[in-house]
């Protein structure tokens, strides 16, 4: 039995030919930890094809692969595996409800889990309950929305993409859990293969990006409440909007941070103007959330 050298793992160990890292049986394939020699897998993979078939139509020098049967049309196998690894749905799973008892937590603020849990325990009894649900699905979905689209859109440019838990992030849940502190730190998105320094720069984007579209979008179910909703029910809908483009926009700023290994600093290495767009749009979205929508209340 040997540590994975990825996911750290102990199970049997598999010497990858191509980068001499060893791997646990879930990242054994190239294709599974990202392999930096993965271009070299796909060139051998052709060769042996076309020699099994006879065929001298695999061009070394120009790297190009020609079709057996020009003239037909293969047909592309849609791929059935999961983008999510076991390991990844545990830690998930794991994250998601560390992030739920740190939104029950922030109910009781300044004194803790086990007030909040006595609050939200009172909404859940009275007319109003969907209130604090939907409080803490707002809070998860900033949280795990951030997390998801660094990593599909890592899986987008064809790298290696996976959500893990921290021993950091399990000390940062206690603290928030403990003291009512919305800290957001349970796990980070891993990737690796990055193809360019570019992809690289836009996957560190999309975490902060899709904070900003969901306050955003939060801002337009104010506008429509605004105009559709009686007094009584236009003050919980706008609590709860204020609540979740507040969250957002703090989330999306804190990692737009310009220093490592905050996603800002990638951001702000590869594009100075679009760090400097999407931090002013998220200072904009506080703005309407502490000015603005309480003049609509």
């Amino acid at each position: 039995m040997t540590t994975c050298s990825l996911c750290g793992h102990e199970d049997l160990s598999f010497t990858c030919p191509y980068c001499n890292g060893v791997y646990c049986g879930e990242h054994r394939l190239p294709e599974s930890h990202g392999c930096p020699g993965i271009q070299k897998v796909r060139e051998d993979a052709k060769r042996r094809v076309s020699d099994s078939l006879g065929f001298d139509d695999y061009e070394e020098e120009n790297q190009t692969w020609t079709p057996i049967m020009p003239k037909k049309k293969a047909k592309r196998k849609t791929s059935k595996k999961s983008r999510f690894s076991i390991t990844e749905k545990r830690d998930l799973l794991i994250a998601s409800i560390l992030v739920t008892l740190v939104s029950i937590s922030i109910f009781g603020a300044p004194s803790g889990i086990i007030n909040g849990i006595i609050i939200f325990y009172s909404y859940l009894t009275s007319a109003n309950w969907w209130v604090p649900v939907g409080m803490i699905l707002i809070f998860l979905l900033s949280f795990m929305g951030h997390e998801l689209a660094h990593k599909f859109t890592a899986q987008h440019y064809g790298m290696w993409s996976e959500f893990r838990m921290t021993s950091m992030g399990y000390y940062l849940s206690a603290i928030a859990i403990l003291f009512s502190i919305p800290i957001f730190g349970t796990g980070t998105v891993y990737t690796s293969g990055a193809t360019s320094g570019e992809n690289n720069a836009k996957t560190n984007l999309a975490g902060p990006l899709s904070n900003f579209l969901i306050a955003s979008g939060l801002v337009i179910v104010a506008l429509i409440a605004v105009l559709l909703l009686n007094p009584t029910s236009l003050f919980y809908i706008m609590f709860l909007v204020r609540y979740g483009i507040i969250i957002n926009s703090i989330l999306g700023l804190f990692n737009m941070i310009p220093i490592q290994p905050f996603d800002g600093a990638t951001v702000k290495d590869w594009s100075k103007p679009v760090w400097i767009v999407l931090t002013i749009a998220l200072i904009s979205m506080l703005i309407i959330a502490y000015l603005v929508l309480p003049m609509l209340m």
